[in-house]
């Protein structure tokens, strides 16, 4: 988290000091919906898809560098094949779902003819609002000198930490009549554990991002 703060503070000083330079576009609006993957396959691990929707703020800066403030509704999705619960506990075919309030905050560069390209790079903080998890726990236990098997169904909230990280992505404006068209893809990548015990989960997910700017 402080790290997160720290990354925030430079990016605002490098911002400020081109407020003047341009104070008719110093300041525009895009509202955007996007399509989330997470990013961590491996051989425990399946990606799902999540969805996203939210607005971004570009300020301050010139015509070619701009600062980029944001508020998001994220929902990103994984599997899990299994994991380890205690010592005589484990469960199978976990779904996770998260749902998040995330704030990114970076510099957007533009470059290009007109510059209607762009590359944005900066950090960002996820706040959990709710996750759980559905798939099924096994438990054994040993009983007259027999051991037992107990299979339940589980679909209950799942106690996710925030995360916080950085974010890359480029993307393209299509200028139409009257407005923007703004498509852009994205990576967030989670520095933090989002839980921690017998397995790490991070969240890291791309985005596909369709804005709109009304000009």
């Amino acid at each position: 988290m402080k790290l997160c703060l720290r990354l925030i503070g430079i990016l605002c000083l490098l911002c400020f000091p081109g407020f003047s330079q341009d104070r008719d576009d110093s300041f525009f609006q895009e509202f955007y919906v996007s399509l989330n993957r997470t990013s961590l396959h491996d051989d425990n691990t399946e990606d799902r898809m999540g969805f996203g929707i939210g607005f971004s703020y570009c300020f301050l800066g010139n015509k070619t560098i701009k600062g980029v403030f944001g508020l998001e509704y994220n929902n990103t999705q994984f599997f899990k094949k299994r994991m380890y619960e205690a010592k005589t506990a484990y469960s199978t075919d976990l779904t996770y779902y998260v749902h998040s309030l995330s704030f990114p905050l970076g510099i957007r560069f533009f470059f290009g003819r007109k510059n209607k390209l762009f590359i944005e790079a900066g950090g960002f903080a996820d706040l959990v609002l709710y996750a759980k998890r559905k798939g099924f726990m096994h438990t054994y236990y040993p009983l007259n000198n027999q051991m037992y098997y107990q299979t339940t169904e589980i679909n209950h909230k799942a106690e996710l930490s925030n995360s916080v990280g950085f974010f890359a992505g480029m993307g393209i404006r299509i200028p139409l009549t009257g407005f923007d068209i703004t498509v852009k893809p994205e990576y967030k990548f989670g520095v933090n554990k989002i839980y921690q015990d017998y397995e790490d989960l991070y969240n890291r997910y791309i985005r596909l991002c369709i804005g709109i700017r009304i000009i």
